[in-house]
C-alpha cells in the first residue's frame, strides 16, 4: 500500500527538462548501487575540473589569493592544503584528489561518507566562486584574482547546488533504509547493488539524479495536476538561435503530457476516491 501512495503522490506534478550534454550513451538506468557509483564519479570528476581555478589539482596547493578568501567563510570541505594562518584546518583535505574514484578501489566504495564529502566540497566550491566573482568586481581588485574569476563557468553554481541537493537526498535514503554502512563497488554481489530495500519513491529519486547527473538543465516544464504550468527558460537560451532547442522541448512536454494523463486517469479508474485520501484530499 505505501508503494501506491508513493505513486499517486508522484504524479501530482509533471515536471521535464531539457539538457545539453557532451556526448550521450543512450543507456538505462543499472542497479540502483551502480547508479550511485556512477552518480559519485560523476559528481567527483565535477567538482575537481571547477577546483582548477582556485589551486593546484597536483599539489592540492591553494592560489595565495584563494586561501585569502577561504579563511573569509567557515563552512564546506576545501580540498586543498590548509594555508597556515587556517582557523580551522580540519575543513581542509588535501587528499581528495589523490584518490581514486568512488566505486573502483576496494578501499574506497561509494559510501554515504563519499556523499558527504561530495556535498561539503560543493558548498565551498559554491562559496569560493561567489566570492571571487565579487572580489573581482571591487575597485582595485588584483590581477590574480580578476584573471581567476574570467576562468569561472558561469553555469557551474546551479550544478554545485544540485550536488548538494541530490547528495543530502541519497543520504537521507540510504540513512532511512538501513544502508548507510555500505559500500558499493563495481563488480560486487549483484543482490548487493540491487539494494532491493528500497521503496518506490527511493528509486524515482535516485533516478532522477542520475539522469541528469551534472548536466546543464536549459529548459524546464513544471505541470500540477490543478493545471498550474510553470516554465523556466535559463537566461541568455531565449532567442532565435534556440529555436530547435524550444522546439524539441515543446514536443517533449506534449508526449509526457499525453503519457501522464493517461496514467492519472488509469490511477483514477483503479482506484476512485480511494486516491484523494492517499494523496491527503479530504474535501
Amino acid at each position: 500500500m505505501s508503494q501506491f501512495v508513493d505513486l499517486a503522490r508522484n504524479l501530482l506534478a509533471l515536471e521535464i527538462n531539457t539538457v545539453l550534454k557532451t556526448g550521450i550513451s543512450a543507456e538505462k538506468m543499472p542497479l540502483a548501487g551502480d547508479a550511485l557509483i556512477d552518480l559519485a564519479q560523476e559528481y567527483y570528476v565535477f567538482l575537481c575540473e571547477q577546483l582548477d581555478t582556485f589551486g593546484s589539482r597536483e599539489t592540492a596547493i591553494l592560489a595565495p589569493w584563494a586561501g585569502r578568501i577561504s579563511e573569509t567563510f567557515h563552512w564546506g570541505l576545501a580540498p586543498f592544503v590548509p594555508p597556515s594562518d587556517a582557523a580551522r584546518p580540519d575543513r581542509y583535505d588535501p587528499f581528495f584528489f589523490s584518490r581514486d574514484l568512488p566505486g573502483n578501489d576496494p578501499a574506497r566504495g561509494t559510501t554515504l561518507k563519499v556523499f558527504d564529502d561530495l556535498r561539503e566540497v560543493a558548498s565551498w566550491l559554491r562559496e569560493m566562486t561567489d566570492r571571487t566573482l565579487d572580489a573581482a568586481r571591487q575597485p582595485g581588485a588584483g590581477a590574480d584574482v580578476v584573471s581567476a574569476a574570467a576562468t569561472i563557468d558561469q553555469d557551474a553554481p546551479p550544478i554545485l547546488m544540485r550536488i548538494q541537493r541530490n547528495s543530502d537526498q541519497i543520504n537521507d535514503v540510504l540513512r532511512r533504509r538501513g544502508l548507510d554502512t555500505v559500500s558499493y563497488l563495481r563488480g560486487m554481489d549483484e543482490e548487493i547493488r540491487r539494494m532491493p530495500a528500497l521503496k518506490t519513491a527511493d528509486v524515482v529519486t535516485i533516478r532522477k539524479a542520475w539522469d541528469v547527473g551534472t548536466e546543464l538543465v536549459v529548459m524546464q516544464s513544471t505541470i500540477q495536476i490543478d493545471g498550474d504550468v510553470v516554465t523556466r527558460l535559463l537566461k541568455g537560451r531565449d532567442n532565435a538561435g534556440n529555436s530547435v532547442m524550444i522546439g524539441v522541448h515543446k514536443d517533449a512536454v506534449d508526449v509526457s503530457f499525453r503519457y501522464w494523463s493517461f496514467l492519472i486517469d488509469a490511477l483514477g479508474r483503479f482506484a476512485g476516491k480511494a486516491v484523494n485520501t492517499l494523496v491527503g484530499d479530504t474535501g
